[in-house]
């Protein structure tokens, strides 16, 4: 894929979004472009660049196998949405297995879609306007984040001087989840924007879940730029390559609520704390030394923040 970078915008807040995606190593490629990775605008996973990583982060995958794993990403047998989103993460975090002959007989071998070890290793893919075809019609959302071909985010921008326009954006974004539950299957996060205020969350979350990332960790906010706005802030913070796949490998629980399952994702003061924790850990030179005082507000989340935490450690 090429870089382009003088493609059309629809509003200004679009345009900071991906200019600020890709001073972090993005590569925005026109939507027209990417239409050259599926068969269809029915499709959601860009094939041409999943086949691709899989072949690099897998050179040992044999044609076959390479199929069967792109059918598991790409069909995901599922009930609901959240039930293929769970499938999905399961699939890409603890990784895929098939059965394989590398030279000492068939066994079964790990099968890596993302490589989380080195994120230079995978492609990360910006584009706006990419549309998608359903049977009810064709939704467009102004801005979708690919890994790997995957798509991992999807982020409507919209203008602050109208009326409500975060209410417009989160609107939007549940909109696009009942027209086209395919291009949120293997989804991380949505963001609804305005520049001037920015704020997340996950599949099936309505307005009083998003909230805000308002620390861009390991950076400081002053690190973000002059006069950064919420916006500068959240991507800063959940953007970066590294943040981007630790949030994708760490920081997202399934839990049952009311008979439902409900998507968790980080906060970022959990996200901070998890992993300022993890570092003290690791770099201890006593035991004495691994402890510490994590200052929390009561439903600020500690105990998931030692789930994100136990997760984290257990990795290592």
């Amino acid at each position: 894929m090429t870089e382009r970078l003088d493609w059309a915008y629809e509003s200004p807040v679009e345009e900071r979004f991906i200019d600020q995606l890709m001073g972090l190593g993005f590569a925005h490629v026109p939507a027209s472009e990417l239409d050259k990775e599926r068969e269809s605008q029915r499709e959601v996973v860009l094939e041409g660049c999943l086949r691709a990583a899989l072949q690099r982060l897998n050179p040992w995958l044999d044609e076959n196998n390479l199929r069967k794993v792109m059918r598991e990403i790409t069909h995901l047998e599922a009930a609901s949405l959240m039930e293929a989103n769970e499938q999905f993460h399961e699939k890409v975090v603890n990784y895929l297995s098939v059965q394989q002959d590398l030279g000492k007989g068939k066994k079964n071998q790990t099968v890596k879609i993302i490589d989380f070890d080195d994120p230079t290793s995978n492609e990360f893919v910006v584009t706006n306007q990419f549309r998608v075809n359903t049977p009810t019609g064709t939704i467009i959302p102004d801005i979708v984040v690919f890994v790997n071909g995957i798509p991992l985010a999807v982020i409507e921008c919209k203008s602050p001087t109208i009326t409500n326009p975060q209410a417009q954006a989160i609107k939007q974004l549940l909109h696009y989840q009942e027209q086209a539950e395919r291009l949120f299957h293997c989804n991380l996060c949505v963001i609804a924007t305005c520049n001037e205020q920015s704020q997340y969350a996950t599949i099936g979350a309505r307005s009083q879940h998003f909230g805000e990332w308002k620390d861009p960790y390991p950076l400081k906010v002053a690190d973000v730029g002059e006069f950064p706005t919420r916006q500068d802030v959240l991507v800063a913070g959940m953007f970066s390559k590294a943040n981007l796949l630790d949030l994708l490998r760490n920081f997202v629980v399934y839990e049952p609520e009311g008979g439902r399952t409900i998507k968790k994702l980080a906060r970022y003061q959990q996200f901070r704390a998890t992993n300022k924790a993890t570092d003290r850990i690791l770099s201890a030179k006593t035991p004495r030394e691994r402890g510490g005082v994590v200052w929390a507000t009561q439903g600020s989340g500690k105990s998931i923040t030692m789930v994100y935490l136990s997760v984290k450690l257990r990795r290592i």
